[in-house]
């Protein structure tokens, strides 16, 4: 992947790809004491929308949000998966993976995985396999990169009419997000505030589209009762990205749960609802 592809999806300080696991029990930063796995599950009973970040890059983060997903589905199986690796005009090749008429290949082929998304697809296999398991939908929520690489490069002035109807309604004045975003990509080389200003635009793209694409899908006939999203952590942490403007779209019970390595814990439990304590196997006695 890009620079710019690291950046925007939520990558920006993801290090060295590690050997981690899961480790319970996680932390409820709102009762601020110690929960199971199937406490956490039974606390989100009544949530629209349950937001699990990651490093992409970092098995650990995978292996928590699938226990996550396991133990919503064993209380309740009314639930959507939405996922930011898949990009909204894709939706059809999800949708006949996860009903057998397509297998992996074919779905990894027609989404344009490498292309598109580029990373190791064993990481997320059996969030796939779970949901194609589970007859789960797997809504495609991300932008098409060529509106967004558009938007980094020309900025919204200079979209074509075919990428500007592409656009969802954008709110562009969030303090507390424009600071989050601009300290994420501080330690990236220095820009000029227009193009430090296209990248802003681009991430807010990207958190508005995937917003709408979970407000669409919570307010459709015969929706499900909750969407589980797994996305980067800068589209998730605090609130800031998606969950806000999804919120702002009607879905307004939301929590948002994040991994964390022990030296993560500190501040995570600050940026969000519940903290999933993971290790580094290598680093372990």
């Amino acid at each position: 992947m890009s620079f710019l592809a690291l950046a925007l999806a939520g990558c920006v300080g993801a290090g060295r790809t590690v050997q981690t696991s899961m480790r319970p029990p996680a932390w409820d930063a709102r009762s601020e004491r110690a929960l199971s796995l199937s406490d956490v599950a039974a606390s989100l009973d009544a949530v629209q929308a349950i937001y699990v970040g990651e490093h992409h890059d970092r098995a650990a983060d995978h292996e928590a949000q699938l226990r996550v997903l396991q133990a919503l589905h064993a209380r309740d199986p009314s639930l959507a998966i939405g996922m930011e690796m898949f990009q909204a005009p894709f939706q059809a090749a999800l949708d006949a993976y996860v009903a057998g008429d397509l297998d992996e290949a074919g779905m990894l082929d027609a989404v344009e995985w490498s292309e598109r998304w580029g990373m190791d697809f064993a990481l997320y296999r059996p969030l796939l396999e779970f949901a194609r398991t589970n007859g789960l939908r797997v809504i495609a929520l991300n932008a098409r990169q060529e509106l967004t690489r558009a938007v980094v490069r020309e900025g919204l002035e200079g979209l074509s009419e075919a990428l500007r109807s592409g656009l969802p309604e954008l709110v562009l004045d969030d303090a507390a997000h424009r600071a989050m975003v601009a300290e994420a990509l501080a330690g990236h080389g220095a820009m000029d505030p227009a193009r430090m200003e296209r990248f802003y635009v681009a991430q807010v793209v990207w958190d508005e589209t995937m917003a709408a694409r979970i407000a669409e899908t919570m307010a459709a006939p015969e929706a499900p009762r909750r969407i589980v999203v797994f996305a980067g952590r800068m589209h998730v942490e605090r609130g800031l990205g998606i969950p806000r403007r999804a919120a702002r779209r009607g879905v307004t019970s939301f929590r948002v749960l994040l991994p964390s390595l022990p030296d993560e814990v500190s501040d995570d439990r600050a940026a969000c609802d519940v903290v999933l304590p993971i290790v580094d196997v290598a680093q372990e006695p």
